[in-house]
C-alpha cells in the first residue's frame, strides 16, 4: 500500500477537523475504561522528595546578549511548522500559542492562520507528517460569556512579538495581552484584561493535535485547578492498532496556580457548559475561571506539567518556580539561552546574526529532557508506563530520527558534549522498557516505528567514536546488534518500512529489501541500512569485536545491490531481482521505492563509501559531471534530509570549488529571515542545524566518521567556545579574509600551518585553535588534489 493510499485509508474513518469517527460519544465508554485505570495508577506517581544531583551547566567565558538575534518566527510560515512560543532549551514544556482553529494541520502555529485557539503546553518542533502531535492542555482567556465551543480570537502580527523564553500578542476579539514565559517544566502566563466584571480563563483538556480519549479536570478553592488530559498523538497509529492497543496514547498533567482569587467557576463537555460545577470526568472536557478586573487587570497563572501526576505537576511547578515572578522566569529562560548561543560567537552582519543564532536557537529544542523534579521520568515504550529513577536527564520528543541523526545529533556532540551519554541512555532506557531501540521517540506509550532504516545506530555509533559514551555500552552494543539482525513483528507487505523497528529478514538474508515489502522505500530502506551497517562496524573495530566487525562491514557494501549500471542511477528491485520499471530518476511518486525523495537524490547516499560511489559513477569527472546535472536540473530538494550532504560530495572528487559554490547558493536560495524562510520542515531542527553547519563552513557527511567536509563559511569569523570536560582546547576560531563577493578558498592555514585537503578531522578542531581561510572571486585548485 502507498503512503498515499494509506493516508485516504486514515482519512475514510476522519470526521471533522481531523478527528476519527471513533472520536465521540459511543467510544467514550471504553476509552475512559482503558484511561481510567491508567491515569488512576499514574495518579500516584511521584518523585522522591529530594532532588537530583544536577552539575554545573557550562557558560562560555564573557557572554553577551545573543538572543536579540533571535527570531522565533522564521520557520512559523510555509511548511517550517516551528513555534514562536516560551521555552527553554530542550525544555518539556513548550508555551505557545497554537493557531490550528480547524483541525487537522500539521503545525502548531501556522504565520497565516487567522486566529489563535488558544495557548497549549506541548509541541514537537517542526514536524512533518500528519495527523500527529501534541498540542495538549491549552489555555485561553476572554471576557463575556466563557466560549467554550470556540474560544478562539483573532490576532495581528503587528501587535505579536516573540523572543527566546517570552512570547506576546493581543488577543483582538476580547482586548486581552497574552504573555508567555517558561521554565524546563512550567509555564506562566500574564494576561492584561479591559476592565471587566466577567473577565475568564479556560481550559480546554480535548484540545490536541491528535485525538481527545479522556480527561479530568477539578477546581480546587479559589486559586488552583489541576486534572489530566488522556490522547491518542498518532491517529494512523490508532487506527492500524484498533484503538486497543496503547501505543500512541499519552496521558498528561498539570498543576495550575492563579496570582488571585477567582470569584466564579464552571466546567464543561460534550454536553455544553455546567457554572458551578468543580468536577468533569471524560473526553473533550474542560473548565473555566472567571475574576473581576475592573480594579486590577492583571491576572497571572502557574501552570506544571507531568507525565506522572497531578501532583507530580504541583512539584515541578513548586522546584522550578518557587517565588519567582514572571519577569524572573523571563530572565532565567533569556539567560539559559544566551547561555547556549554564546557556544558559538559569529561576526557578521545583522541579517546573518538573525539568520545563523535563530537556526542554532532552533536546533536546542529537541530531544527534549522529561527528567521531573527529583530525578525520575516516566518510560512506556513497552506499552505500560513506568516510572525510572536514577537522577538523570530523559531525553524523547526525537521526532524523527531519520531526520536528525545527520545533522541535530552531530552539531549536539560538538556544542553540546555534555548531554550526549544522557541522550544516548535515554536511547537504551526505553530499549530497556520495551526491547527495541525507538527511532522515532514521543511522550506516548508503545514504539511510534515511524520512518525507514535503523537511523538510532549512527546516533549511538558517533557519540561512541568521538568518546562520549558516558552510557552503559555493553547493552548499547548488545540493543544496537539486535536491532541490526532481527525485526519487530513486521507489518504485512506495503508497510514493512514506515512501520517497521529494527532488519527486515530478507536483508539480511539476501543484502536487500524487496520492493514488494514496501514499495514507497524499499530501496532506500537498503541504501540507510547498509550505512548503518558502516557505524556497527566502526563501533565493533573500536571495541575488538573483529568478528562483528567482518560481517558488518560485508554489509555495509549492500548499497551496491541497488545501483543499476544500466541507467547509472539506484534502482527499486523486486524479490525475484529483477528492477521495477518503468524508471524515472526524477519520479518523486509514492511507489517508487525512495522514502519522501527520488533516486536522484538517493543515488548519492553512501555517505560512508563516497569513493566507492565515484567508482560506480565511472569515476572523477563523471561523479562531478552527474552532481552538476544534479544540481542544475534542481533535483537537489535541500528541504528533504536525504540529500542534505550532497553539495559537499564534490571534495571527493578533487572539486571543491564547486562544493563552495553550491553551498552558498543553496542558502542563498532557500533560506531567509521571513517567516517563510525554511525550504521545508525544521524536522526537530534538523534543517536550521544543517543551516548552522553551512554558515561555519564544514559538514559531516557521514556521523560516526569524526571528520568534517570543508565549505566556504558565510561569517567572517566564528569562535567555538569548547566544553572544558570534553575539549583539549579551549575554543576554535574560524575566520576569512577576503570581500563581501568572494566565493571561493584561495588558500588556507590551520594554526598557522597550511591546510591543503578540503577537510577536517574531528580532533583537530577539538583540540582548538584556528582555521584561516583566504576567500577570492574565482575557483582555486585549493583542495582538489589532497582529500
Amino acid at each position: 500500500m502507498s503512503r498515499l493510499a494509506f493516508a485516504l485509508l486514515a482519512c475514510a474513518s476522519c470526521g471533522p477537523g481531523g478527528q476519527t469517527a471513533t472520536d465521540d460519544a459511543g467510544a467514550d465508554a471504553e476509552a475512559e475504561a482503558a484511561d481510567g485505570a491508567e491515569a488512576e495508577a499514574a495518579e500516584a506517581a511521584t518523585c522522591p522528595e529530594e532532588d537530583a544531583t544536577t552539575p554545573a551547566p557550562f557558560v562560555p567565558p564573557e557572554t553577551v546578549d545573543l538572543a536579540q538575534y533571535v527570531d522565533p518566527m522564521i520557520g512559523t510560515g510555509g511548511s517550517g511548522n516551528v513555534i514562536p512560543g516560551a521555552l527553554v532549551p530542550h525544555g518539556m514544556v513548550r508555551a505557545t500559542p497554537d493557531t490550528d482553529t480547524e483541525g487537522g494541520a500539521v503545525g502548531v502555529y501556522g504565520y497565516d492562520d487567522p486566529r489563535i485557539a488558544g495557548f497549549v503546553h506541548t509541541s514537537l518542533q517542526g514536524p512533518g507528517g500528519s495527523a500527529n502531535g501534541y498540542s495538549e492542555i491549552l489555555v485561553m482567556p476572554g471576557v463575556g460569556e466563557p466560549n467554550v465551543e470556540d474560544p478562539s480570537s483573532a490576532y495581528s502580527h503587528d501587535d505579536e512579538d516573540a523572543e527566546p523564553g517570552y512570547y506576546r500578542v493581543r488577543l483582538s476579539d476580547p482586548g486581552v495581552e497574552a504573555e508567555l514565559t517558561a521554565s524546563r517544566l512550567a509555564a506562566v502566563h500574564r494576561y492584561t484584561f479591559p476592565a471587566r466584571d466577567d473577565a475568564w480563563v479556560l481550559f480546554d483538556l480535548g484540545h490536541t493535535k491528535g485525538q481527545s480519549k479522556n480527561g479530568s479536570i477539578e477546581i480546587l478553592g479559589d486559586h488552583t485547578i489541576r486534572g489530566f488530559g488522556s490522547y491518542q498523538v498518532h491517529v494512523w497509529l490508532g487506527l492500524i492498532f484498533g484503538y486497543r492497543d496503547p501505543t500512541g496514547t499519552a496521558t498528561v498533567y498539570f498543576h495550575a496556580e492563579f496570582n488571585r482569587a477567582f470569584s466564579r467557576f464552571g466546567t464543561f463537555g460534550r454536553e455544553g457548559r455546567s457554572d458551578g460545577e468543580r468536577t468533569r470526568d471524560g473526553s473533550k472536557i474542560g473548565g473555566w475561571v472567571g475574576f473581576d478586573t475592573t480594579a486590577d487587570p492583571v491576572v497571572e497563572v502557574r501552570v506544571g506539567i507531568s507525565m506522572l501526576s497531578a501532583e507530580q505537576a504541583r512539584r515541578n511547578l513548586e522546584a522550578e518556580l518557587g517565588d519567582a515572578t514572571f519577569e524572573t522566569v523571563r530572565e532565567q529562560a533569556r539567560t539559559a539561552w544566551n547561555d547556549k548561543l554564546n557556544r558559538i560567537r559569529i561576526e557578521a552582519d545583522d541579517a546573518t546574526m538573525t539568520l545563523f543564532y535563530t537556526a542554532l536557537y532552533h536546533s536546542m529544542f529537541q530531544p527534549a529532557d522529561y527528567a521531573e523534579a527529583g530525578g525520575c521520568h516516566m518510560v512506556a515504550t513497552s506499552g505500560v508506563p513506568v516510572v525510572h529513577g536514577g537522577g538523570r536527564p530523559y531525553y524523547t520528543d526525537d521526532w524523527c530520527m531519520w531526520d536528525t541523526y545527520r545533522t541535530l545529533h552531530p552539531l549536539g556532540t560538538l556544542l553540546e558534549p555534555e548531554l550526549r551519554g544522557d541522550v544516548v541512555q535515554s536511547m537504551l532506557a526505553m530499549a530497556e522498557d520495551g526491547g527495541w531501540l525507538e527511532k522515532c521517540s514521543w511522550h506516548a506509550a508503545g514504539y511510534s516505528r515511524v520512518m525507514t532504516g535503523n537511523p538510532q545506530l549512527a546516533i549511538i555509533a558517533d557519540a561512541w567514536l568521538k568518546d562520549l559514551d558516558d552510557f552503559d555500552t555493553e547493552f548499547a552494543w548488545e540493543t544496537m546488534r539486535k536491532t541490526s539482525t532481527e525485526e519487530i513483528e513486521p507489518f504485512y507487505d506495503g508497510l514493512c518500512g514506515y512501520f517497521g523497528l529494527g532488519t527486515p529478514p530478507e536483508y539480511v538474508a539476501s543484502g536487500y529489501v524487496g520492493h514488494e515489502c514496501d514499495n514507497t522505500q524499499a530501496a532506500s530502506m537498503t541504501l540507510e541500512i547498509a550505512y548503518a551497517d558502516f557505524c556497527m562496524a566502526e563501533v565493533a573495530a573500536r571495541t575488538g569485536r573483529t568478528a562483528d566487525e567482518a560481517t558488518f562491514r560485508a554489509r555495509a557494501q549492500n548499497f551496491r545491490n541497488h545501483w543499476n549500471p544500466a541507467y547509472g542511477f539506484m534502482q527499486s528491485r523486486r524479490r525475484d531481482g529483477t528492477w521495477v520499471e518503468p524508471f524515472d530518476p526524477a519520479d518523486a511518486g509514492d511507489a517508487n521505492g525512495f522514502v519522501e525523495s527520488t533516486a536522484w537524490i538517493f543515488s548519492f547516499f553512501v555517505p560512508h563509501d563516497v569513493p566507492a560511489l565515484i567508482e560506480l559513477m565511472g569515476g572523477e569527472a563523471p561523479f562531478v559531471e552527474k552532481l552538476d546535472r544534479f544540481f542544475g536540473e534542481a533535483h537537489d530538494g535541500i528541504g528533504n534530509e536525504p540529500g542534505f550532504h550532497i553539495p559537499w560530495l564534490y571534495n571527493y572528487a578533487g572539486a571543491p570549488a564547486r562544493t563552495q559554490a553550491e553551498v552558498r547558493r543553496l542558502v542563498a536560495d532557500h533560506f531567509s529571515t521571513a517567516p517563510d524562510g525554511l525550504p521545508g520542515n525544521d524536522d526537530s531542527g534538523a534543517t536550521s542545524a544543517w543551516l548552522v553547519f553551512a554558515m561555519l563552513g564544514f559538514y559531516p557527511v557521514a556521523p560516526g566518521v569524526p571528520v568534517y567536509q570543508l565549505s566556504t563559511p558565510l561569517v567572517r569569523r566564528a569562535t567555538l567556545h569548547l566544553h572544558p570536560d570534553f575539549a583539549a582546547g579551549a575554543a576554535f576560531t574560524i575566520e576569512t579574509e577576503g570581500g563581501p563577493g568572494d566565493v571561493y578558498i584561495q588558500s588556507a592555514t590551520l594554526d598557522g600551518a597550511p591546510l591543503e585537503r578540503p577537510n577536517l578531522r574531528h580532533d583537530e578542531l577539538t583540540a582548538g585553535g584556528t582555521l584561516h581561510f583566504v576567500l577570492g572571486p574565482a575557483p582555486s585548485e585549493w583542495g582538489a588534489a589532497h582529500l
